[in-house]
């Protein structure tokens, strides 16, 4: 759903929506380099919610206010560990795709920064 957000608002972006992002991800990376895995959370659905905000579409909004109580615990798992810092670097790749207008590898990397959460099982 995260992919169809970026998709549907990478050509919608102001400076200030990037800006913003850049701010979380700059929050979020304080955060996992403190260990705070809550405020890691905060910041990356800050991060994360703004292509969701540019997208307005309410009906992807829903199914993500849905099921992001479900990812929680994977992420969790992520931002508690080495895995976080590996989210660092895919923001920077997203916020950097995004500001160029590259709809089509900024979708991949919303994909790959969600498809690559640990498993529970893990």
């Amino acid at each position: 759903m995260h992919e169809l957000a970026v998709r549907e608002s990478v050509g919608s972006f102001t400076q200030a929506d990037l800006d913003a992002m850049g701010e979380a991800n700059a929050r979020f990376r304080s955060a996992i380099e403190q260990g705070d895995v809550g405020d890691a959370l905060r910041a990356d659905d800050e991060l994360h919610g703004i292509p969701v905000a540019v997208a307005s579409n309410r009906a992807l909004a829903a199914v993500l206010a849905q099921f992001t109580p479900v990812l929680r615990r994977a992420e969790r798992l992520r931002f508690s560990s080495r895995g976080g810092s590996a989210s660092l670097a895919r923001h920077d790749e997203l916020i950097r795709l995004c500001a160029a207008g590259d709809v089509e590898q900024a979708a991949a990397v919303a994909f790959d920064i969600w498809h690559t959460l640990p498993t529970i099982d893990e």
